[in-house]
């Protein structure tokens, strides 16, 4: 996918921000989700605390970091709060290039006496490029010497189709310059976690 033009915001994670209590909405009393759209993404390897009316919940349920939800097993009303760390996302650029592919690993498993192959998904992946002008800030420069996975969140034009949002590796870093032309900074990154449209 190319989107052409000064289409395509940019967000990167900042630092992890320690928050309590924060109050969740529903639509099923499944699946509950950080109400502050500010505070959705969830920080890797942190602990998160569930409440159900102010007391840790004992319920089986599943996180989803990269949406800020939490999904239970069962369906019933409940009241939700959660103690996290969460990462603000801040805009760092427009890109008037973006590349995104999403993949799987596809692998063989052979069954013993048959003719057939049988194959199955197994890693789900995303990779891509940005380009964006006149870069004055070293956030991405930072987040590849740092080595640590950063959220990057791409949001296309609303004809375009929906927001990508992944835990993301950059790859590279580059930077463009020419006496007819504005600055150009590259950006290559690969995924190291899920990856979400929504």
């Amino acid at each position: 996918m190319s989107l052409a033009g000064k289409d395509v915001i940019i967000k990167v994670s900042g630092q992890g921000v320690v928050a309590t209590g924060l109050a969740t909405t529903t639509t099923d009393n499944k699946t509950y989700q950080i109400a502050d759209e500010l505070k959705q993404v969830i920080a890797l390897n942190t602990p998160i605390i569930v409440y159900d009316n102010g007391v840790e919940t004992t319920e089986k349920y599943k996180v989803h970091r990269l949406t800020g939800t939490i999904e239970f097993e069962t369906e019933k009303e409940r009241d939700i709060t959660i103690d996290c760390t969460y990462l603000p996302l801040a805009k760092v650029a427009e890109a008037h290039v973006a590349s995104y592919t999403e993949a799987v690993d596809i692998h063989e498993v052979p069954v013993f006496g048959s003719e057939y192959k049988r194959r199955i998904p197994g890693l789900r992946y995303a990779s891509g490029s940005l380009s964006s002008w006149d870069i004055l800030d070293t956030t991405f420069t930072d987040a590849l010497t740092n080595g640590k996975p950063v959220v990057l969140e791409v949001k296309p034009s609303a004809q375009e189709g929906k927001t990508k949002r992944l835990f993301a590796l950059l790859e590279s870093t580059e930077m463009s310059l020419a006496i007819d032309n504005p600055s150009e900074q590259s950006v290559s990154f690969i995924s190291t976690d899920e990856f979400i449209r929504y």
